[in-house]
């Protein structure tokens, strides 16, 4: 079904030679806004999150080869927790305008020699 499901998450794919694969995703509705966390304020900024537009089953199999994740979003982390790259405990949680809690969490895979 891919091109014909709804677009769920904005995400720029970063190749570097020292981390791979770095995949910036974040819910969709998140993209250009403000978020906090204590006095830590995040942007949620289209020149980090913004490339393209994706769906849920492009997301995931980007997700699976990615060596390095920075996840924003509800549906972004709750998806890679459902495929087994982010445990429920190893995330942290921002808060938008509303004052809802918005999860962030990151992905680090590496071989050890």
């Amino acid at each position: 079904m891919s091109g014909g499901e709804e677009k769920i998450a904005w995400i720029r794919e970063i190749y570097t030679d020292t981390y791979g694969l770095i995949l910036a995703a974040c819910d969709k509705e998140l993209l250009g806004k403000k978020l906090r966390r204590g006095n830590v304020v995040i942007d949620v900024s289209p020149k980090f999150y913004g490339g393209r537009l994706v769906d849920r089953e492009e997301l995931i199999i980007l997700m699976r080869k990615a060596d390095v994740l920075n996840l924003m979003g509800q549906k972004v982390v709750s998806l890679a927790e459902e495929i087994g790259l982010i445990h429920p405990q190893a995330k942290i949680f921002f808060e938008n305008d509303e004052g809802e809690k918005v999860p962030h969490a990151q992905m680090y895979r590496f071989e050890i020699l």
